[in-house]
């Protein structure tokens, strides 16, 4: 692909913005200071198809493309590693393979691609500049292409691809990635996950609930006798409920809370070892109100048994006014 095929791309209907890109390896060299990373070269609409601004400084220009201006913009990693006193980089000279670019921009923080690449690690030029100076190639690695709908998205792949076949003689010697499918593909796939691992957790509600109905049922058999107490001196049978529901309650409860105690902790500890880790109150809550609702509903049989207990032999306690 060409230059040419990018621009001609860019006039297609419902097409925002078509970069080319080109890229390699390079060795960025400031002072006595050598780290190799990855350029790109590319458009001046680079920030716009990618949704990624620059954080200090600016973006060069379409007339920077044109004129094979020398310029370059800054990953955050590189900036880290190239100028590592903190200077400002702005308006600083350093060479990429033996070529010397001024800094004209530093792109925001982008974080880790999918695939778990060092996104920051990069330096962008003018795709004329690299193309010339830093490769020595005309043709392009890739085009990306940006939708101003979405929902029109699968057209505009078809636009792109009858596009390219005709001007490549008819041949379809290029592939194209949608982006929005590879999107569908991976919500699928976490919904997926998001059932199974619902599962495990309802399996793990219901064993916990019949530990603690097994648990309050032996509670209600050893304690006939205080029951049968309790009703002889007027005890309701909703009173003898209330008892025995809310013992199962709190024992729900202060699981719940070691629980939560215990995630939070190792949430902790896993932020300490430097592994980024950011704590939401909702599943949080939600989690203590699981355990919670446990202890309610397994809680409720047992307490019916307590409150269906009647005095056996017992002692007789006579009450005098």
């Amino acid at each position: 692909m060409t230059p040419e095929d990018a621009q001609a791309i860019a006039a297609l209907p419902n097409v925002l913005a078509a970069v080319p890109e080109l890229g390699g390896t390079v060795t960025a060299r400031f002072g006595n200071l050598d780290y190799q990373t990855q350029a790109t070269s590319t458009g001046a609409d680079f920030p716009l198809a990618r949704n990624w601004s620059t954080a200090r400084g600016t973006f060069f220009s379409a007339a920077d493309v044109r004129s094979y201006a020398p310029v370059v913009v800054l990953g955050q990693t590189v900036v880290e590693n190239v100028f590592p006193d903190g200077s400002d980089p702005i308006g600083q000279h350093l060479v990429l393979n033996n070529v010397l670019f001024q800094v004209i921009g530093v792109m925001s923080d982008r974080g880790a691609s999918p695939t778990g690449q060092d996104q920051d690690d990069a330096v962008f030029v003018p795709y004329t500049t690299g193309s010339l100076r830093l490769f020595g190639q005309r043709f392009l690695r890739n085009i990306t292409v940006a939708a101003d709908d979405v929902a029109r998205i699968d057209e505009t792949e078809a636009a792109v691809t009858r596009l390219l076949t005709s001007r490549h003689a008819g041949k379809q010697d290029f592939q194209i990635r949608n982006m929005a499918s590879l999107i569908d593909t991976a919500t699928e796939t976490q919904n997926t996950l998001t059932i199974l691992l619902g599962s495990i957790a309802a399996i793990s509600l219901l064993v916990g609930g019949i530990g603690v109905m097994n648990i309050m049922l032996v509670n209600v058999t050893e304690r006939t006798r205080e029951i049968g107490v309790r009703m002889a001196t007027g005890a309701r049978m909703r009173d003898i409920m209330q008892q025995f529901l809310t013992e199962a309650v709190a024992v729900s409860g202060l699981g719940g809370l070691i629980g939560v105690a215990a995630g939070l902790g190792s949430a902790l500890v896993i932020g300490l070892l430097g592994t980024a880790v950011k704590i939401s109150l909702g599943p949080v809550a939600l989690a203590f109100a699981c355990a919670f609702l446990t202890g309610l509903i397994f809680g409720y049989s047992p307490s019916s048994q307590g409150r269906g207990a009647r005095p056996g032999r017992g002692p007789c306690i006579g009450v005098t006014t």
